[in-house]
């Protein structure tokens, strides 16, 4: 673990400006059909790639863009003419008063004619002018589609940032336990130089009895280590949507170098990574689609203009009944129809369904232009938080270096006094002491520079599967 000596740029991570939403691959393959060699140690670029084929939160963004890409085929369906089948069939009686005819001696009757019908036929509708309806409808549509695959990167991201997050705090976990396994080992050195010494007759017992307190603590610590290991490799797993008893090996971290510094100014940074953030694009093309939505709403209020036609044949018994003669008629022919025309649609009256319509359309959009705001200024702040954790995080670990040497210096010197009768157990205690909190400061900073680097990249939306681990 070490900084670099020629490094002093940001990883490729934060130097590109190209977009991250670039299209890959994606499978919508269950974690049943991830195998997981427990023998393999997985690189962090695998447990992403792992994590982004299994994880429930991906899949789901996937198919909810699919969903839609096939809301602007639903739209562009409209510009196309609609054919239907429609079969018609009921029961019918019409009845009416009819004047008798005095010269023959006629009284006034009543003419009824009964029967049912059936009329099966085939009714073709094509929208011509909707004066804007379907462009308003399209561009929603569009807009919205946008938007559900820019949230589909954006799950990618979180899932990166994610397993990214848990690989680094599981690293950091299993260097603390490498520390308090060497600190358990030199404090049993510790203990087997008192007992020595007690032997020789240079020790009192109580000198013995300190150390082995000081190998108890450090049993212990090393006992809390290992359920910190635990705790974050059981994060790991949940990270990458894998069945929580799912074992694997982990690669570490040894010989990567981190950067000295952040050589782009802030302000640079944030103006060049609003534009770049998965939830800010989602934002800004709700804006477009709900002012779209204003426009939709407004043209349902304007003219329609459509050609129908109509082709069937009507089956059906018809009596004829005429209450002057009492006689008795019927008709059974089947009768061809064909209607071809164009009809004119203009809404008069809705009672106000409309207007409540577009008022409600209105504050839609204002409230999605709110929230644009609101993002944009959650994601400079952000930026800003991830910015400042880099800056802290480097310099600690640059500090960290120091103050680990000259920590291992004073134990040695105190240990060697020690040896030699000229300092007490506790002296070389707090000397071991100050040494391990030295080690766990620099381990720490180590992890977290790695963890803030990437934290950087998904605040300013340069984080993806290709370079999210080439720090």
């Amino acid at each position: 673990m070490h900084v670099g000596a020629n490094s002093a740029a940001l990883p490729a991570t934060l130097q590109t400006t190209e977009s991250p939403l670039a299209p890959f691959q994606f499978s919508t393959q269950s974690s049943l059909d991830v195998d997981i060699d427990s023998e393999h140690r997985y690189t962090l670029p695998e447990l992403i790639d792992i994590a982004q084929r299994n994880s429930p939160a991906t899949r789901a963004a996937w198919l909810r863009a699919r969903e839609a890409e096939l809301a602007i085929d639903v739209v562009d369906s409209t510009r196309l003419p609609q054919l239907s089948a429609n079969v018609l069939a009921g029961y019918e009686r019409v009845s009416r008063p009819e004047s008798g005819i005095p010269d023959l001696g006629i009284g006034p009757g009543r003419l009824t004619a009964t029967g049912y019908q059936l009329f099966p036929n085939l009714a073709v509708e094509w929208l011509l002018f909707d004066f804007g309806a379907r462009d308003a409808a399209r561009e929603v549509a569009e807009q919205t589609a946008i938007a559900s695959n820019v949230i589909f990167h954006g799950a990618h991201q979180k899932v990166i940032f994610d397993v990214s997050e848990a690989y680094f705090q599981l690293m950091a976990a299993k260097a603390e336990v490498t520390i308090d396994q060497e600190r358990l080992e030199d404090a049993q050195t510790l203990r087997e130089v008192a007992q020595g010494r007690l032997q020789e007759g240079v020790a009192i017992r109580a000198e013995v009895a300190q150390a082995q307190q000081i190998e108890a603590r450090a049993q212990f610590d090393l006992t809390l280590a290992n359920n910190r290991v635990e705790r974050a490799n059981a994060t790991l797993v949940h990270a990458m949507g894998l069945p929580p008893l799912t074992s694997f090996e982990v690669a570490d971290l040894s010989g990567r170098t981190l950067p000295r510094e952040v050589p782009r100014p802030l302000e640079e940074l944030i103006e060049t990574s609003l534009t770049l953030r998965p939830d800010i694009q989602a934002a800004l093309a709700r804006v477009r689609a709900s002012r779209s939505g204003v426009e939709l709403i407004a043209a349902d209020s304007r003219p329609k203009v459509a050609a129908v036609a109509n082709v069937g044949q009507l089956h059906g018994h018809v009596e004829l009944s005429d209450s002057r003669f009492g006689s008795l008629g019927s008709m059974n022919r089947p009768l061809d129809e064909i209607i071809a025309g164009v009809v004119f649609t203009m809404p008069l009256f809705d009672g106000g369904r409309r207007q409540t319509q577009q008022a409600q359309a209105r504050i839609q959009a204002e409230a999605a232009e709110e929230d644009l705001r609101e993002i944009r200024s959650a994601a400079a702040h952000q930026i800003v938080e991830a910015y400042n954790l880099l800056h802290s995080s480097l310099a600690a670990y640059t500090a960290s270096g120091p103050l680990v040497e000259a920590g291992r210096e004073t134990y040695d010197t105190a240990l060697g006094l020690y040896e030699n009768g000229l300092a007490t157990l506790a002296e070389v205690s707090l000397a071991k002491i100050a040494l391990n909190d030295a080690r766990l400061i620099q381990t720490r900073a180590f992890s977290d520079t790695f963890a803030a680097t990437t934290a950087l990249a998904f605040a300013t939306g340069r984080l993806n599967h290709r370079n999210a681990a080439t720090y």
